[in-house]
């Protein structure tokens, strides 16, 4: 019998949600979609030639030369997978755009604080609720929605996230969905959303940020024990995906991580903020 899992499970591995006050942001593009949201005040975003504002915030192809930010507060982007569920409902979105205002998209008055006031003094756990209904908000994909995950990938993403810091080779793949690993890898990303080699570098990826944030470790040995083969390496995997220099990244911006076994619960407890 396949096991229920709820979506809220699958997309936090995807996406990196951070909270910077950084006023001057370089020009920049990136691998990942991004939805940008000013905490405080009105956002203003710079793409190719034009700049405009909005009220709240913005949805962007991180594909596209851009830059966001909040010169009088906050600013909250959550960095989405391009090849994930809700980076398949951006994609929807944006059409042939390269960025869209949220005013253009959703009902802003509906939104209220995207976060609450005193969110500089919270637990990542008290905001993910937050960010999550922000999503929901943008693209319509409700955290009630579930779909039956099939055991041989059930057994695949336990053991992905057990062996982080090891070699996981296409044969030790093979022997979990007991299929060739080119059957394999095309089950994996019907049933997850991504690509097997995807869902293991993203989460590569937040363990990284997650250990370096918490035990205080460098982030050049940290990356190293994530199967990185050296910080060199791992500076430009990060701007690729993320557009941004991982050293400044840690330095000057919150990123909001929770444990991977606490989100569903976080999120199904307090789905009614």
């Amino acid at each position: 019998m396949y096991k229920t899992v709820d979506l809220s499970e699958r997309l936090w591995k995807v996406c990196l949600p951070y909270i910077s006050s950084t006023k001057s942001v370089i020009v920049h593009k990136h691998y990942c979609y991004k939805v940008a949201v000013s905490l405080d005040h009105q956002i203003e975003c710079s793409v190719g030639e034009s700049t405009y504002t909005a009220t709240k915030g913005f949805v962007v192809n991180g594909n596209a030369l851009h830059r966001c930010i909040s010169p009088d507060g906050p600013v909250l982007s959550i960095l989405i997978e391009p090849q994930s569920p809700w980076g398949s409902k951006i994609r929807e979105i944006l059409g042939d755009r390269d960025f869209i205002r949220f005013e253009e998209i959703l009902d802003v008055d509906r939104l209220g604080p995207v976060l609450p006031l005193n969110h500089a003094f919270l637990k990542d756990a008290d905001l993910i609720p937050h960010i999550f209904k922000l999503m929901f908000l943008v693209t319509g994909l409700k955290i009630q929605d579930s779909n039956l995950i099939d055991p041989r990938v059930r057994r695949i993403i336990d053991y992905i996230s057990a062996h982080l810091t090891t070699n996981i080779t296409n044969r030790e793949i093979e022997n979990l969905s007991n299929l060739s690993f080119h059957r394999t890898r095309h089950l994996f990303a019907a049933e997850v959303g991504i690509p097997l080699s995807r869902y293991i570098l993203w989460h590569r990826l937040r363990c990284t940020l997650k250990t370096v944030i918490e035990s205080g470790e460098s982030l050049s040995k940290v990356c190293r024990d994530y199967h990185f083969t050296d910080l060199s390496h791992f500076h430009k995997t990060f701007k690729n995906i993320f557009g941004l220099n991982p050293s400044t990244f840690l330095a000057e911006c919150r990123v909001v991580i929770q444990d991977d076994a606490h989100v569903e619960e976080v999120v199904a407890s307090r789905a009614d903020l």
